[in-house]
């Protein structure tokens, strides 16, 4: 049984394993029968992956920098005050163009959520309430999502059809996100004759922000909600988890090159989607943090690895999926079995029942007969999960049993006070052979029983192997169920928006704004001796614009670069809203400084008293008088500083520089070359 552990953190020997690079993935493999306790280890590298016929393509969200929402006037803000007032709703779902349902809806109303609105009587309007039709759509924001298109070679469209995409999990109140395709067929350079290729980008509203998610009751605030972002989608051209990491990095470098996408926590999102040969696409959805993606779809690929080889398992066991009517699988055997624990403290099923169990006819045990499942149950599937892991998902999701541990399976034996008696009374009941296992389910009665059903439904499916679902990220490494991987069955046309003819016009602003591709100006600043480390800061930093025209009329690449990355990040740790000076200010100050009428270690200071009084740099360079000095007034104003201050000039001579050199520099730190001062000091002392 195989399982992913990241970096070197177990030992594959007494020796120790080889240290794995960032491209290698640590494996651990545990045969409890022939090797009781013992850890067999082995790295495992891209190529390994490759060989597992590793697949991954990106669904990126990116918002947009807006004045307004991308259907209505509000702005787009986030909130963290109280709501002024909440909705409670309740979805269901509806019937498709096609006359059918999309089975990710289907299961989003069998969770029976009640879902709680928050809202801002300034910030939302009754568009998010779903009690007006859409607003025209902003045209910023189709102008934006144009130019992000652009960027990545993609074909433009020249009219813009809005549609609706269900959403039954609550996100959005109207029940459907409006989406709309505006390009297609699109690359991106990536590697020597590879490309990255783009299938498409739509752009679309954001969706709700959750605040709460207990049981039945999830609460969302509205100040996200349509939000204005675009959603490129890639083909799967990721062929190992480095590859998938290094596609999201460049495609996020596109996209921050414009200038025009908005940045910090929430604005960008992958969904990461992952396969490996034998499976099926697995969407985990909201990676938050690129350097997750690499160990998140590496597990994803020993996941379905591992549930490959439980399929054949079974198979191996004479049992058939043939239109899944699987021996021992016609019919659900489950009982209650409460009583089996009543009066007794069992401390495994105490986060419901408490310090004893008791009959109630609000909560009980269930239990579900899974036949054949002999040793599956415990069976490793990546990390420290096991295939017992893949019921809780399913049964803390949607019969909302989510307080941990939700289910048990007889494979695990004696445990948290259910003993060996209990098991064999358990098994009798339901009829068990040897080679059966069961599992309990507890909480309220309602749920109990939807749980005994997505324990069964997910049992089933392991017959076919992989099942096509989206997961959540628990750690970097790990996932667990979140829903059905939804169909083509939830969209349809959007009624209520009409088609966008998009204007020449348009495609003309589209041009202007079109950004050179951020990897040929970083190529040119490479070339111009900038370090790289400072040049993959800078290139999709919004002080771009400022390097390339305050170069381009002279300034030195060097120079400049290290002010808009160090100097700025410097100012920034201190609270200096350095990022708001106009571009034109820095660009004077830069053309000062190659002029010589700014002296380079006067710069930090300018900097610093133009972003707190927000003044130009003349301005800031009359308040702090840092016009610079000659070298004879230097020398006649070193010679007064050391005349003035003998007895530091004394502790000069015996050693001690610093307090001198101090003095000094306090009073022409800016207006003179500081190595220059120095040997001005040592010429008067």
């Amino acid at each position: 049984m195989w399982q992913f552990v990241p970096g070197d953190s177990v030992p594959a020997s007494p020796e120790g394993p080889p240290i794995p690079g960032p491209s290698h993935y640590y494996i651990r493999a545990f045969f409890p029968s022939r090797y009781p306790g013992f850890w067999y280890g082995e790295i495992m590298d891209d190529r390994d992956f490759e060989a597992l016929g590793f697949k991954c393509g990106l669904e990126i969200h990116q918002q947009l920098v807006s004045h307004r929402k991308l259907f209505c006037r509000c702005p787009p803000v986030y909130r963290n005050d109280p709501p002024h007032y909440t909705i409670i709703r309740h979805m269901r779902p509806t019937l498709s163009e096609m006359g059918t349902y999309d089975g990710t809806a289907l299961m989003e109303f069998k969770t029976k959520k009640n879902i709680t609105y928050e809202f801002y009587r300034d910030t939302t309007c009754s568009y998010e309430i779903d009690d007006t039709p859409p607003f025209e759509m902003d045209d910023r924001a189709l102008e934006i999502s144009l130019v992000i298109a652009k960027a990545m070679d993609c074909l433009l469209v020249d009219e813009v059809h809005v549609s609706r995409k269900q959403y039954l999990d609550g996100t959005i109140p109207t029940g459907f996100q409006r989406t709309a395709i505006i390009s297609l067929q699109g690359k991106v350079p990536w590697k020597k004759e590879k490309d990255i290729h783009i299938r498409q980008i739509s752009l679309e509203e954001d969706a709700c922000r959750e605040v709460s998610d207990i049981g039945h009751e999830v609460t969302y605030r509205t100040d996200r909600l349509s939000i204005p972002l675009v959603e490129v989608v890639t083909e799967p051209d990721a062929k190992n988890p480095t590859e998938a990491g290094e596609m999201a990095r460049l495609l996020g470098n596109v996209m921050r090159s414009t200038q025009l996408v908005r940045r910090g926590p929430g604005a960008t999102r992958q969904d990461v989607n992952v396969s490996v040969e034998g499976g099926q696409r697995v969407e985990i959805k909201g990676v938050p943090k690129l350097s997750m993606i690499p160990t998140l779809t590496a597990g994803e690929a020993i996941r379905q690895h591992n549930l490959l080889k439980i399929k054949d398992d079974l198979h191996a066991r004479g049992q058939k999926d043939e239109d899944m009517d699987i021996e021992g699988f016609t019919t659900m055997k489950s009982l209650d079995v409460t009583r089996l624990f009543e009066g007794r403290p069992v401390p495994l099923l105490s986060n419901w029942f408490g310090e004893k169990v008791e009959v109630s006819p609000e909560l009980n045990v269930m239990a579900v007969l899974i036949p054949g499942f002999k040793n599956i149950m415990t069976h490793t599937t990546h990390y420290d999960q096991r295939f017992i892991e893949e019921l809780s998902g399913r049964v803390r999701v949607i019969a909302c049993l989510d307080r941990l541990p939700n289910v048990y399976s007889s494979d695990e034996g004696p445990k948290g006070g259910i003993t060996r008696k209990d098991v064999r009374a358990i098994m009798k009941e339901l009829g068990g052979g040897k080679e059966d296992v069961f599992v309990l389910v507890w909480g309220p009665a309602e749920d109990t029983v939807t749980g005994c059903q997505e324990i069964y439904i997910r049992s089933k499916e392991a017959f076919q192997g992989v099942p096509n679902e989206t997961r959540q990220h628990i750690t970097e490494h790990t996932t667990s169920f979140e829903r059905i991987l939804p169909g083509p069955d939830r969209m349809y046309p959007d009624t209520d928006s009409p088609p966008i003819v998009v204007s020449e016009e348009m495609f003309r602003r589209v041009d202007e704004l079109a950004p050179d591709p951020w990897w040929e100006d970083r190529s040119t600043m490479l070339a111009s001796g900038v370090p790289a480390q400072i040049v993959e800061k800078l290139v999709v930093s919004r002080q771009m614009p400022v390097y390339k025209k305050a170069v381009s009329r002279g300034s030195d690449p060097v120079f400049t670069a290290r002010v808009l990355v160090e100097h700025f990040r410097h100012l920034r740790r201190k609270g200096y809203d350095v990022d708001s000076l106009p571009c034109d200010s820095l660009v004077f100050l830069l053309d000062l400084v190659k002029r010589g009428s700014v002296l380079k270690e006067a710069v930090p200071m300018l900097l610093k008293r133009m972003a707190k009084k927000k003044i130009g740099p003349v301005r800031a360079i009359e308040d702090l008088r840092l016009k610079p000095l000659s070298g004879k007034e230097t020398k006649e104003l070193v010679s007064k500083l050391v005349s003035s201050n003998r007895d530091l000039a004394m502790l000069y001579g015996e050693g001690r520089k610093g307090p001198l050199r101090g003095a000094v520099m306090s009073s022409i730190h800016g207006r003179y070359p500081g190595a220059q001062v120095m040997g001005m000091i040592e010429d008067a002392v």
